[in-house]
């Protein structure tokens, strides 16, 4: 293929896997396939044979939104669900599909030394390699009520997380200054929640920041303007 694009990537199995993809064939036509992910052969994280795509439903109406590795599976975030890719062999199959546990942007999802965690308005979840978990939930019950989880998160929670304590942070998906620094506070070792009020900075007149991101020295950060 010539002239590629992608929305999502990520390195697994010394492959690229690219999704939600647009590119030219070999005949010159443009090819889109939104529910798709592409595959590089292996050390060659620039070369994507069209013969070497992976469709786990097709023609669903969704998109892939983000890509996530985790224990020889493909986590592939879609706008409604999570298909759960198993990429331990030559031939990748669909292993389980998670419907209501997709994300709308990669900004709602984040790597863990205890899996991939991501959150959206029913719940915030954890794949360790097994099973997926539904952290809001504990022995049968709510830990935190669904109207408010829904009221708190919206549409787009962004998602990170702190190696050196071990939490994973939600931050509040909001356009209002005023409340747009608020958020939920996941300790994966004690399993428990906690709610912070204004504890992300941003600007007086923008709720806007940067995605999460891990710095050189394991610390988590993001940018905000001033």
């Amino acid at each position: 293929t010539t002239s590629f694009q992608m929305k999502a990537a990520v390195v697994a199995n010394r492959r690229v896997y690219a999704g939600n993809v647009k590119y030219t064939d070999a005949t010159g036509n443009v090819v889109i396939k939104g529910d798709a992910v592409i595959k590089s052969p292996v050390n060659k994280f620039d070369i994507f044979p069209s013969d070497n795509i992976i469709e786990g439903s097709i023609n669903d109406g969704d998109e892939i939104t983000a890509l996530e590795t985790y224990a020889d599976r493909l986590l592939i975030f879609k706008r409604k669900k999570m298909e759960l890719l198993n990429i331990s062999q030559e031939i990748e199959f669909l292993e389980d599909t998670f419907h209501y546990k997709g994300v709308l942007a990669p900004s709602s999802v984040c790597t863990t030394d205890f899996g991939i965690a991501w959150a959206n308005k029913h719940g915030c979840y954890l794949y360790d390699g097994k099973n997926v978990a539904n952290l809001i939930e504990k022995g049968g019950r709510n830990i935190i009520d669904d109207i408010t989880w829904a009221n708190f998160a919206d549409d787009e929670p962004m998602v990170g997380f702190v190696p050196r304590k071990r939490q994973i942070i939600v931050k509040r998906n909001s356009t209002n200054a005023n409340d747009a620094g608020d958020i939920y506070l996941f300790d994966l070792v004690t399993q428990s929640w906690t709610f912070g009020t204004d504890r992300i900075p941003t600007a007086d007149d923008t709720a806007s920041t940067t995605n999460f991101a891990i710095d050189w020295n394991g610390d988590l950060i993001l940018g905000y303007n001033t």
